[in-house]
């Protein structure tokens, strides 16, 4: 990773987690793969805490130029390895992609700018298309890193 070609893209942390340096990298490197001719300054801040309200892996929210995303460390009795989190994270970096390039409007329920509020969670696209392309984030960018 070329880190002038990544000073646009600035990761911030709030919790404990291990290998800050190694994540950082992964998540510019996930997201100059889905947005190469994006020059302005974004900011990606992961917050990390050790279960999320309704006991879910992790939440995205954003815009077009920050990111939040928020990961548990947990779920029920279950605690998760740094390799699920990151699993988790790459499921999250979809979101953050869709919210950069605009596909997924910080509103709620919007994508492309079609209304899918009326649609179950299963079939929104935005989570289609994070399910389907969480495997391949995680072991290219992450196990191969």
């Amino acid at each position: 990773m070329n880190d002038a070609y990544n000073k646009n893209i600035l990761v911030e942390f709030n919790g404990r987690i291990a290998q800050k340096k190694r994540i950082e990298k992964y998540v510019k490197e996930v997201i100059r793969h889905f947005c190469p001719r994006m020059r302005r300054i974004v900011t990606i801040n992961i917050s990390v805490s050790t279960r999320l309200d309704g006991d879910v892996y992790g939440y995205c929210y954003g815009g077009k130029k920050d990111i939040d995303i928020e990961l548990a460390r947990g779920s029920g009795d279950e605690e998760f390895t740094l390799d699920y989190m990151m699993l988790n994270l790459a499921h999250e970096l979809i979101h953050a992609k869709q919210f950069l390039t605009g596909q997924l409007t910080p509103y709620y329920f919007r994508w492309k700018n079609k209304d899918y509020s009326f649609t179950p969670y299963s079939k929104v696209p935005w989570e289609r298309e994070a399910y389907k392309k969480e495997d391949y984030i995680y072991e290219h960018f992450w196990k191969n890193a």
